[in-house]
């Protein structure tokens, strides 16, 4: 799959499509974006749906096995209520496109999930994979930038010769920045060429003294893996405008979502609070209409 250069048109929102951010549970600074919602029973609905859409797409490639998910299907991985994902919706309100930001707020090579991988675990390579992390994660702390991890992009068979599997990826170059700057690592399938599209989007292959770590097989997913290095402030130079007008349109065209540890911030929400002070119901079971109803259709 080939991506091209898209023109300026194609920054600007898909009139058929919804994109949401889902807030980390801990996430408290929302000046950084316009539109943010407190909703616990609407953050709940999204995230779910988001990690059933995984499951049923690492399903069918044979990355999962049944035994892998939970009874309704979830693709469930406990960084998931600690972290960004964003998430592209249908006409249908279904996910067609999902990618989660990781970030580790004391970050050690031991907390990583790199570190957990096949190739960590490989005598060989294990050096060499811990001195890309930690240097990874210096870099980070001498730029006073994030250090996080990239991830569960996924992307429905039926969108993946759109705009939309690049703008997943390219709006996490732009989340990236509008979080103060990223560096960090993703250890991608190779599958669906999704290695090589990152990488044409600005990704490299780690390496280590000029030497690329190798392609490495993973037996959790049953496919062979290439460990990536990500900076934020450094897409491939063909997509920087689109990085750029991906960050604007997210501070304030992107609505983000959040579990209830924020204070509310749109009118939306602020409705939604006085409800639940007015009849004392603290069930977190009112969404704001929108949401709601996309909730409700993603089951």
């Amino acid at each position: 799959m080939l991506f091209a250069a898209r023109p300026t048109s194609a920054c600007r929102p898909d009139s058929a499509h919804q994109f949401v951010l889902l807030a980390p549970h801990r996430w408290k600074r929302q000046s950084q974006f316009d539109d943010v919602v407190v909703d616990e029973f609407a953050y709940n609905q999204l995230l779910g749906a988001v990690q059933r859409f995984r499951g049923r797409s690492y399903l069918a490639d044979g990355a999962l096995r049944p035994g892998d998910l939970t009874s309704d299907g979830r693709h469930q991985q406990p960084i998931d209520p600690h972290s960004w994902h964003l998430v592209i919706q249908g006409e249908a309100n279904e996910v067609v496109s999902c990618a989660r930001y990781y970030s580790l707020p004391n970050p050690c090579f031991e907390t990583t999930l790199t570190s957990r991988s096949r190739l960590a675990a490989e005598p060989e390579w294990q050096s060499q994979v811990r001195s890309v992390v930690e240097s990874s994660i210096r870099l980070a702390m001498d730029r006073g930038a994030q250090f996080a991890e990239l991830g569960g992009w996924c992307v429905a068979e039926s969108a993946r010769k759109t705009s939309h599997a690049l703008r997943s990826v390219l709006s996490m170059y732009a989340l990236g920045e509008i979080l103060g700057g990223t560096v960090g690592l993703s250890t991608a399938t190779t599958r669906h060429s999704s290695s090589s599209i990152l990488q044409r989007l600005g990704a490299q292959r780690a390496d280590w003294q000029g030497r690329a770590l190798p392609t490495y097989f993973e037996p959790m997913f049953d496919c062979d893996m290439e460990l990536l290095q990500f900076d934020s402030s450094r897409p491939a130079p063909k997509y920087a405008f689109q990085v750029l007008a991906y960050q604007q349109q997210m501070r304030s065209n992107v609505r983000v979502v959040c579990c209830g540890a924020s204070v509310p911030t749109c009118v939306n929400s602020l409705q939604s609070l006085a409800e639940r002070v007015q009849f004392g119901d603290h069930s977190s079971h009112i969404a704001t209409p929108s949401l709601r109803a996309r909730g409700a259709s993603m089951g």
